[in-house]
């Protein structure tokens, strides 16, 4: 039974298969999965004309009311995981057919260029997947307009988390995202059940970055 969870805990990193469309399942219908996207969404304060980006959108919740907000905007998601681009395609099939919506196979280790910048980028629990959060902001930054919004989110899931732990993890995507190059960062500590969900914000500089620059 342990080995099981295992193996189905692993697959919220890269769904596939069996397991990975049970774990679709669960982040589609679990009530804090909806709860913190949207209380992300609510922090970001997307505006109608608004072009935002989500890294590791999973089954496409976030990008759905993403896509509502930003009514005269564009939203594109990136996701590493084929089985999720599926589901959110399916999911989001017709604000992609009026060209709302465009979402794409790709990690976030290697952004690519999307050929415009974004004024809002969020990640909802993916922060703790990446081997090198600093690239991957700073890469993340040089696809943003000056002045645009980052939202890193984590609502820590691992058997017997706590409070303390989503504190713990406030500080650590903090300090990357200070590292990697934001402005105005900010710790929101959200008091939801089971467990609070941190959620770091920053800004991108008034001068921006240039693409060059994300592995200086």
């Amino acid at each position: 039974m342990n080995s099981l969870r295992s193996a189905l805990v692993e697959q919220f990193g890269k769904p596939s298969g069996l397991l990975g469309r049970v774990a679709g399942f669960i982040m589609r219908v679990r009530p804090s999965n909806r709860e913190r996207n949207l209380r992300t969404l609510a922090l970001l304060d997307i505006q109608p004309a608004d072009q935002v980006l989500e890294v590791g959108f999973g089954p496409g919740l976030a990008i759905e009311r993403a896509a509502e907000l930003a009514s005269r905007g564009k939203v594109v998601g990136i996701d590493h995981s084929a089985l999720m681009l599926r589901e959110a395609r399916l999911r989001n099939a017709k604000a992609i057919a009026d060209g709302r919506v465009e979402l794409l196979l790709g990690s976030a280790d290697h952004v690519p260029d999307f050929g415009a910048r974004f004024d809002k980028v969020f990640a909802v629990n993916v922060f703790m997947f990446w081997d090198d959060p600093i690239a991957i902001l700073r890469s993340l930054l040089c696809v943003m307009k000056p002045g645009g919004t980052i939202s890193l989110t984590v609502q820590p899931r691992n058997r017997g988390a706590t409070n303390a732990d989503a504190r713990d993890v406030a500080q650590r995507m903090e300090t990357a995202i200070r590292t990697a190059g934001f402005e105005d960062v900010h710790i929101e500590i959200l008091e939801m059940a089971p467990v609070h969900t941190a959620c770091v914000l920053g800004r991108a500089p008034a001068g921006g970055a240039e693409r060059g620059e994300a592995n200086a």
